[in-house]
């Protein structure tokens, strides 16, 4: 079985012109055995954004950071980094950073709002042409549902 690592992508990126040349303290692929797989992960609420829209149900995560006190500033993942509207432009930095794998969670209140039930099938068609893409970029899907 591969071996997958999982990492959320924290390297030096250093800008010169419109090329990024990336310090990665000298290790390189070959520096893990044949067949290890190099991924990335997200959360849903962390990266979607979408919070009260296109269907999507609350989840436990919104109830909690609008209790004061839990989150520095009372901040929320309500627009998050957009992830709905920019998962095109996520998976192809995906592919710019030469990653094998995405392990990406789907957020059952945006397949069930009402926690059972009713399927908003927005929802369902936003993973389809999430993973369609991911199929056409090449890259590993990992999904898992939260």
């Amino acid at each position: 079985m591969k071996r997958m690592l999982l990492c959320f992508a924290f390297a030096v990126i250093i800008g010169i012109g419109n090329v990024a040349v990336m310090d990665t303290g000298g290790l390189s692929r070959e520096s893990f055995p044949m067949g290890f797989v190099f991924g990335t992960s997200t959360s849903a609420y962390q990266v979607e954004g979408m919070a009260n829209k296109g269907g999507r149900g609350p989840s436990i995560w919104d109830v909690y950071v609008k209790q004061p006190g839990h989150i520095a500033n009372n901040d929320t993942a309500d627009v998050a980094d957009d992830q709905y509207h920019h998962y095109k432009e996520d998976v192809d930095l995906l592919a710019k950073f030469n990653f094998d794998a995405y392990r990406f969670s789907i957020s059952w209140s945006r397949i069930f709002p009402e926690g059972v039930g009713k399927v908003n099938w927005a929802g369902v068609a936003y993973y389809n042409r999430m993973i369609n893409y991911l199929v056409k970029k090449g890259t590993m899907k990992k999904g898992s549902i939260f």
